[in-house]
């Protein structure tokens, strides 16, 4: 017999929540006993707990559809035979009435690198950077400027403000002289 090379893979799934919590264990058990059946070892796994969707979906049940808004999600991670895997998800996963819906992915053995936020911790991400970011420089129009056009356009700014100051305080010398 010839030794297949294995392949690291995270299985997400959610459980229907018509399942009462007292036989949650035997579903997920039963989830673990078809990976152990293929030939797949387990390296960690989250317990199902009971979540809301994120959208309501609906399965048909023997021509009737009914509607989920909740499930029990879990997951579990092992090491499989990549043809064993895909049988996995063919003929066990697939028919499993119990599963409303599930994800399986490649992955590595490393522990995960996200930590979701609790009260005791904060969010922990590791974020590769693929270069630097550089300012880009634009070239004002105009060109150079001479001290005595500066001087000039300070002047007129400063003529114009003492005409509105003449202005504003004439109607009030008016009414003093009345």
């Amino acid at each position: 017999m010839i030794e297949q090379e294995t392949q690291v893979y995270e299985l997400g799934y959610h459980i229907l929540p018509t399942v009462v919590a007292e036989e949650l264990e035997s579903e997920v058990a039963k989830l673990r006993s078809a990976i152990e059946a293929r030939g797949g070892s387990f390296i960690t796994e989250g317990t199902p707990e009971m979540i809301n969707l994120s959208y309501p979906m609906f399965i048909n049940n023997g021509g009737k559809k009914t509607k989920y808004e909740r499930a029990y999600f879990g997951w579990m991670k092992f090491e499989m035979a990549p043809s064993e895997a895909t049988a996995l998800r063919d003929e066990d996963l697939t028919t499993n009435k119990e599963v409303l819906r599930f994800i399986l992915i490649k992955t590595t053995r490393e522990e995960t690198r996200a930590q979701l936020q609790t009260e005791q911790n904060t969010i922990l991400r590791e974020v590769k950077t693929t270069g630097t970011i550089k300012a880009k420089h634009t070239e004002e129009e105009g060109g150079e400027v001479s001290e005595e056009e500066i001087a000039k356009s300070i002047d007129e700014i400063v003529g114009e403000e003492k005409e509105e100051e003449t202005k504003d305080e004439s109607p009030e010398e008016e009414k003093k002289e009345e």
